[in-house]
């Protein structure tokens, strides 16, 4: 029965015995990987085809599956098989009990998901060259427009002035969309890796809020840094990077709080980890849009910009191994966290 099973599924199958040989394999596994029966069975999974199987990380799922009732999912490999090519694969495992031969076994499922990375990697590198394509334009564009608000082309009338004061200003705010756009894109075409160096968190969130000082007043708003319970160490992580999330929740919890509110930062040491929080007394955000406001080009309600800045906190903050997420309740308020290891 249970092989029948086996027989019946799409994506290519095998079922390893608890010394890791193979004792059976679907049709589409020999199809997939081109290989024969006779070239299989009874083999270590080690030693199939060029040994591309060989895997330090993979012997160690594999092997504590059994004895620990281990499963693990979507486990990527990539590698060139002898005879089908450069392929990328996704790898999941399970224990299985056959109770009337009182016997355990592994079944490993094997996805090719080749195609979907080479459209997904063609898609960033295409978002990449079209933002840069966009950013040049558009900053000859603002220069032009500048020599002509100074005069540097001849004297202008006031209601000229003012047109061309409000082109100036969309075409800022265009270029800053197009800046995070290829920020974001820059993130997505090639895996982020911070360039780490011993970082004093907290002399940077008083940088932050000296920055951010004039718009609070501007709305009348408190903005201020909770003294910390303790001393704050120094991290290892990359100041430019982490500044720039820092600046992004700042500048969110002004934008979205009410005049006469209040920002506040605050940090906490735990154990193997900083916690940074900013709360904020401004609108919230509904419980339906919380769970999708990390997602790239997710705009909550009535919000303005790219869509982007929280989607590039997200991925600076991973990026380091840390965790970021938010917390909010309508009209009272939001806070936003995030983690960094020591």
């Amino acid at each position: 029965m249970f092989e029948d099973i086996v027989e019946t599924v799409r994506e290519p199958l095998i079922v390893l015995d608890s010394d890791l040989r193979v004792i059976s394999a679907n049709r589409s596994f020999y199809n997939s990987f081109r290989v024969t029966p006779e070239e299989t069975i009874g083999n270590l999974i080690y030693d199939l085809g060029n040994r591309q199987w060989d895997i330090p990380r993979l012997r160690t799922l594999l092997e504590d599956i059994l004895p620990k009732n281990n499963k693990f999912d979507d486990y990527e490999v990539e590698h060139i098989f002898s005879n089908i090519g450069h392929k990328i694969m996704l790898l999941n495992a399970r224990r299985i009990i056959h109770k009337e031969k009182c016997s355990q076994k592994i079944l490993l499922a094997i996805e090719d998901i080749t195609k979907f990375r080479k459209l997904e990697r063609e898609r960033k590198n295409m978002l990449s060259m079209f933002a840069h394509d966009m950013k040049n334009p558009a900053v000859t564009s603002e220069g032009f427009l500048s020599r002509l608000i100074r005069g540097k082309a001849g004297a202008l009338t006031k209601e000229q002035q003012n047109h061309l004061e409000i082109i100036h200003s969309e075409l800022s705010k265009l270029s800053e969309l197009i800046s995070d756009f290829l920020q974001f894109s820059r993130f997505e075409a090639i895996e982020y890796k911070p360039v780490y160096a011993p970082f004093n968190i907290e002399e940077e969130i008083r940088k932050n809020i000296k920055a951010e000082k004039v718009e609070a007043e501007n709305k009348e708003i408190i903005i201020g840094l909770e003294p910390p319970d303790t001393i704050t160490p120094i991290v290892n992580a990359d100041a430019a990077m982490v500044n720039r999330v820092l600046r992004n929740l700042l500048v969110n919890a002004i934008k979205y709080t009410d005049p006469g509110g209040a920002v506040t930062i605050k940090i906490s040491d735990k154990s193997n980890e900083i916690l940074v929080s900013v709360k904020d007394t401004g609108i919230g955000i509904p419980e339906d849009h919380l769970p999708y406001i990390f997602d790239a080009f997710y705009r909550a309600g009535n919000s303005k910009g790219s869509g982007l800045g929280l989607s590039i906190a997200k991925a600076i903050i991973e990026g380091h191994g840390g965790w970021i997420w938010a917390e909010s309740i309508p009209a009272k308020g939001s806070t936003f966290s995030f983690t960094l290891p020591k």
